[in-house]
C-alpha cells in the first residue's frame, strides 16, 4: 500500500494541527489509530496522507519509531498490524497451530 505525497499550499500547517491532536492520544489510541489505516488501505486521497504523515510523527515522538514509511520525502507506504506490548509497538506475529 503506498501513495504518492505531492505538498499542497496549506498542507503543513494541516499535517500541524493534526499532529498536535495526536499528541493528546494515548498509546494505545495511536496503535488503534493506525491498525484502522491497514484494514482501510491507502485509498489515494490527500487527507489521508496528511493523516498518516501527522500519525507518523505522532508514533515517533511517542515511541520513537513508526510503523508508517515514508520514503524520499514523498511515498507513504503502510506495514502490518500492530500491538501495544508494555510501552512500545511491535508487529503482530500470527499464531501457528
Amino acid at each position: 500500500m503506498e501513495h504518492l505525497f505531492i505538498q499542497r499550499l496549506g498542507d503543513r500547517e494541516k499535517i500541524m494541527e493534526l499532529l498536535i491532536e495526536f499528541k493528546l492520544f494515548t498509546k494505545q489510541d495511536l496503535v488503534s489509530r493506525y491498525n484502522r489505516s491497514v484494514e482501510v488501505g491507502i485509498l489515494g486521497v490527500h487527507a489521508q496522507a496528511k493523516m498518516l504523515i501527522a500519525l507518523r510523527y505522532a508514533f515517533i515522538t511517542t515511541f520513537g519509531k513508526s510503523p508508517i514509511n515514508i520514503e524520499e520525502n514523498a511515498i507513504i507506504s503502510l506495514t502490518d498490524k500492530i500491538e501495544l506490548i508494555g510501552d512500545d509497538w511491535q508487529y503482530i506475529i500470527p499464531k501457528t497451530n
